[in-house]
């Protein structure tokens, strides 16, 4: 169902009049083209919102796996035309000229899907990820259309945080906030009246369910049978720890010499300061003589199998992470896990239950817990467990779907209220 070209795709007839409808039309806006954790939730939602009576389309900033998943699940998709300075854009600084570039190029964009929006009658523009915010956002309020951004992140900061705190005073009708963290950095932004919800980033409970067999996994990934495992599970931008965690390796080996060390996750990022990460991993591994006891997996979409075969997984960013959803996949794979105690992951984990946080940058600290899990099977086995029964409380899409339907009969009244 999915189409190419310039806001080419599939229609579905002549909509029917507003008060004869019994769905709600969203049109999702995600900058994504590879399967990065916005995506991944994104992909669990949409079918539960179909279920309830959602009509949805993808607008995508380009085609790639995440387009190819949605076209399986028989979503409607379009690809905005958009230069490479909105695509690309930055993570690591946020120059004044840089910002007013990528808001002139992202202005055509929008006036031409607000156009989409008002033909295609759509109630409401729903944004996954910061370019989206603005772009979907301004679109959305063109065509007078309801908007809700996802908002998966942090706030940017400098030129770039202005913009976005002057659109975030503007465009959405709604906030939807993966963590309570995440929540809090946004209201000095917003006026009073902002209504901001929190609603946890789903996990796929059945697909991570299974006992899986551990040395299955393991034969499957190519590792090691019988040596005690440990990973990180992240794409490969430098904020999310990988060198930390191969400083934690190091220490790790010191105390249990057997210990093997996986680094699942590649480069999906048009973002510049990613350029060349991955082979500066590989040297520090080197470095630290660690060369025949890491394996590098590179880019995978099935954690499932990555996860089975991990006795420990290890969650150690550099920077606030927003949320941590590979904690809550770990967690509802029965896996414990070692995080660091910043942004949205004590939200996740619960400390010295489900695993154990520690203070970011805490190298030693973070290899003690590792070694003590390794050491006491018991003790993991039973933090696997209570992990995964906090990830069937906490992380399912049911909960999460009726959230986000809730919102949009909220916002639309009447027009969704039968479906």
């Amino acid at each position: 169902m999915g189409c190419h070209g310039a806001f080419r795709q599939t229609h579905r007839g002549r909509p029917a009049p507003r008060k004869e409808r019994r769905t709600i039309r969203v049109l999702f806006v995600n900058p994504g083209l590879d399967l990065g954790g916005a995506e991944q939730s994104l992909l669990l939602l949409l079918p539960a919102l179909r279920e309830r009576g959602v009509d949805a389309t993808v607008a995508l900033f380009g085609t790639g796996p995440f387009e190819q998943r949605l076209m399986a699940e028989q979503f409607t998709t379009m690809v905005l035309p958009l230069s490479r300075v909105v695509r690309r854009g930055t993570r690591y600084r946020a120059a004044t000229l840089q910002t007013a570039a990528m808001l002139a190029a992202g202005v055509p964009a929008a006036l031409r899907l607000a156009s989409i929006i008002r033909r295609e009658r759509t109630d409401i523009v729903h944004t996954n990820g910061a370019k989206a915010h603005l772009l979907g956002g301004l679109a959305g309020r063109l065509a007078g259309c309801r908007v809700v951004w996802h908002v998966r992140d942090f706030p940017p900061s400098h030129a770039a945080g202005l913009v976005f705190g002057h659109a975030l005073r503007r465009f959405p009708d709604v906030v939807i906030a993966n963590s309570a963290a995440v929540a809090d950095s946004l209201r000095p932004f917003g006026p009073v009246g902002t209504r901001i919800l929190v609603a946890p980033n789903p996990v796929d409970l059945g697909l991570l369910a299974p006992r899986a067999n551990k040395t299955e996994a393991r034969r499957e990934l190519g590792l090691p049978v019988d040596a005690p495992t440990v990973g990180l599970v992240a794409h490969l931008t430098p904020w999310k720890g990988h060198e930390p965690f191969l400083r934690i390796a190091r220490r790790v080996l010191d105390e249990v010499p057997n210990a093997h060390f996986v680094v699942a996750g590649g480069s999906i990022y048009e973002t510049d300061g990613h350029d060349g990460y991955a082979d500066r991993l590989k040297s520090t591994a080197r470095a630290l003589d660690l060369v025949d006891r890491v394996t590098f997996l590179g880019n995978r979409d099935d954690v499932a199998p990555v996860l089975a075969a991990l006795d420990v997984l290890v969650h150690c960013p550099t920077a606030p992470e927003p949320f941590g959803r590979v904690l809550a996949e770990a967690m509802a794979a029965r896996r414990p896990v070692v995080a660091a105690r910043c942004g949205g992951i004590p939200e996740v984990v619960a400390d010295g239950k489900t695993g154990f946080l520690v203070d970011p940058g805490d190298v030693d600290e973070f290899a003690r817990h590792v070694i003590r899990l390794l050491n006491d099977p018991a003790l993991a086995s039973a933090m696997g467990e209570a992990g995964r029964l906090r990830a069937e409380q906490r992380f399912g899409i049911d909960d999460h779907a009726d959230r986000v339907h809730g919102v949009y009969r909220e916002l639309c009244g009447p027009i969704g209220a039968a479906a």
